[in-house]
């Protein structure tokens, strides 16, 4: 197996809108409190049904050929031979459009599929507006541009640094705690720190690391910040690592520094949450699951779709006048119920299946660890329920992979119409899910991912 990897300032100019807290806040760029970046890290090797000497035999005088990152796949058997790609961005998500381009890019000048391409963000609310989020602060169509260019530059040079793996370790410890839920307090808390280490003949070891809580501690600062999850990487250079950290199912979990006083963190604060995380990576490294060297690799997606409360046009109408009895308060909030309110009935209209919303999720297998993207803002007890379903693996369950199109809550936030199971959808445009839908998402995932890894 061969694992490279390679990283890219993503940092915006200043002037640039934030994103993350509503409404139309007009939240501009001022200065500068980290970097933000991009990294990327690609997997060469074998799924469950390779044949190891005909791809050793061939890979070598296959590079000879090629020069255009292809790396010889071309004559390798496509069943046997496998390449991933996972970019990481220190950003609050990304929209369709740029991880589409991104990934269409990259599969054409390298070849690999686009279904073994995945973006995820870290969710960062001290960044530039690059998701779909209305009054979150405006998206920088230079910027796009921009940023759309670097991912593609970053995830092709992963490629080129690709190095052979002497040894890989798999990693899940719990973590005295650096979030809490913010939804209920009796609701769900994940403090595992969970991840993967690769060691190499030379250069430096690479660990990819998760943990899920909402990275707010800041607050609506007017500087640019990857947060917690940049000095997660921080640490880890520190102790002579490179490092991704990929933010784990957090809809319904704040850092615990909110319960002080909401963003209320500091510098201080986010580099002790981040030295926090990378520890339990020490504490537990001479003792983690240690995996052959040529995992299993894998990647595959799964396709679904949620069930949407039936809104009629009076269902509608009604959300824009409980908004406006307060429009003097929250003048941008009614802003936002007003576009949101337009933007359904113009769904109601048009669509032939207004109450259906499809999406996919995506799953990255790395021997027993499991990578599951879901592109949304997705709670807790989702994780959980797949983790409980699929004991034989180490599960890095993911929310804001490849784009992020509304918060995934369980049925208690939907049926008390919480923020993420109603008010969250101005922000989204989208109509509230049904009661439910996402403990049903997570057992189809489950039970899609058995089928295809474990044949049951």
């Amino acid at each position: 197996m061969k694992v490279g990897y390679s990283t890219i300032d993503i940092t915006p100019n200043l002037g640039v809108e934030l994103s993350g807290y509503g409404w139309f806040l007009g939240r501009k760029a001022e200065g500068v409190l980290d970097k933000l970046y991009a990294r990327a890290v690609a997997f060469e090797g074998y799924n469950k049904g390779y044949n190891k000497d005909y791809y050793e035999d061939n890979l070598d005088k296959n590079k000879d050929k090629n020069e255009d990152g292809r790396d010889g796949n071309k004559t390798l058997d496509k069943d046997t031979n496998i390449r991933m790609l996972l970019i990481n961005c220190d950003l609050i998500a990304i929209n369709k459009l740029i991880s589409d381009t991104v990934k269409q890019q990259i599969s054409d000048e390298i070849g690999i599929k686009k279904t073994n391409i995945m973006i995820v963000c870290t969710h960062t609310h001290t960044g530039p507006a690059t998701g779909k989020l209305k009054g979150c602060g405006e998206p920088d169509e230079n910027y796009h541009n921009t940023l759309t260019g670097l991912l593609i530059e970053v995830g092709k040079s992963a490629f080129k640094n690709l190095r052979v793996v002497k040894n890989i370790k798999s990693i899940s410890k719990e973590i005295e705690p650096i979030g809490f839920n913010r939804v209920s307090k009796e609701g769900p808390v994940d403090n595992y720190v969970r991840g993967i280490t690769f060691c190499f003949n030379e250069g430096k070891p690479l660990a990819i690391l998760s943990y899920g809580c909402h990275p707010v501690t800041l607050g609506p600062l007017r500087q640019i910040s990857a947060d917690y999850p940049g000095r997660v990487i921080k640490a880890l250079n520190k102790e002579g690592f490179d490092g991704v950290f990929l933010t784990g199912l957090c809809g319904d979990i704040d850092p615990l520094q909110n319960l002080i006083k909401w963003g209320s963190g500091t510098p201080e604060v986010i580099d002790e949450y981040g030295r926090r995380i990378v520890n339990v990576l020490f504490d537990s490294i001479s003792t983690a699951k240690t995996t052959y060297i040529d995992p299993c690799l894998d990647a595959f997606e799964i396709n679904l779709c949620l069930n949407l409360q039936q809104y009629k046009y009076e269902d509608i109408d009604r959300q824009v006048e409980i908004h406006e009895h307060k429009k003097e308060e929250n003048p941008g909030l009614y802003k936002a119920a007003k576009i949101w309110a337009a933007e359904m009935k113009a769904r109601l209209e048009k669509s032939t299946e207004p109450y259906l919303e499809f999406l996919t999720v995506q799953v990255f297998r790395i021997g027993d660890a499991l990578l599951i993207g879901f592109p949304g803002e997705v709670f807790t007890m989702i994780g959980t329920i797949i983790r409980q379903s699929l004991t034989e693996f180490n599960i890095l369950a993911l929310g804001n992979a490849n784009y992020t199109m509304r918060y995934m809550p369980t049925r208690d936030d939907i049926e008390k119409k919480g923020y993420a199971g109603l008010l969250s959808c101005l922000l989204y445009l989208r109509l509230p899910l049904q009661p439910g839908e996402c403990e049903r998402m997570a057992e189809i995932v489950a039970d899609s991912i058995k089928e295809k890894l474990l044949g049951s």
